[in-house]
């Protein structure tokens, strides 16, 4: 599920199947053209979106949330679900706030960003990720 008005209509019935965020987030550092940021945003989002699409049912993709530092950051979590999951480039540090929920950190590679290959290959590892983490909570 998108954070969108058309797929959020029925979010009171969908709710509890929903129990994870999936959070992208974006360090915005000087040493980027504006070029290279608009080609960094969009493909974390795109990665974002395809993760949410492979998970759909069970996950909520929140709006790309933007940094403007270069200083590791805490990123807090929203608390009303079981799990969330905090999508990043490799280079970029945030670790999660204090929460009740649990966090999954997953970053990607900045290598290829035009390759569709890669991108698929990414979104495959990633939504494969989130699997594995959600069965090790399930298995304690």
């Amino acid at each position: 599920m998108q954070w969108n008005t058309n797929e959020l209509e029925n979010w009171e019935e969908l709710r509890q199947f929903v129990d994870t965020a999936l959070l992208p987030l974006y360090l915005y550092r000087s040493h980027f053209s504006v070029q290279e940021h608009v080609l960094r945003m969009n493909y974390l989002l795109n990665v974002a979106a395809g993760i949410e699409q492979k998970l759909k049912g069970r996950v909520l993709l929140f709006p790309m949330n933007y940094h403007f530092t270069d200083e590791p950051l805490v990123q807090k979590v929203p608390e009303e679900f079981t799990h969330a999951v905090l999508l990043h480039f490799s280079s970029d540090s945030f670790r999660p706030a204090d929460s009740h929920a649990d966090v999954l950190l997953l970053s990607v590679g900045e290598e290829e960003l035009d390759s569709a290959l890669r991108f698929e290959v990414t979104v495959d590892v990633l939504y494969k990720e989130v699997i594995r983490y959600w069965q090790k909570n399930r298995a304690q």
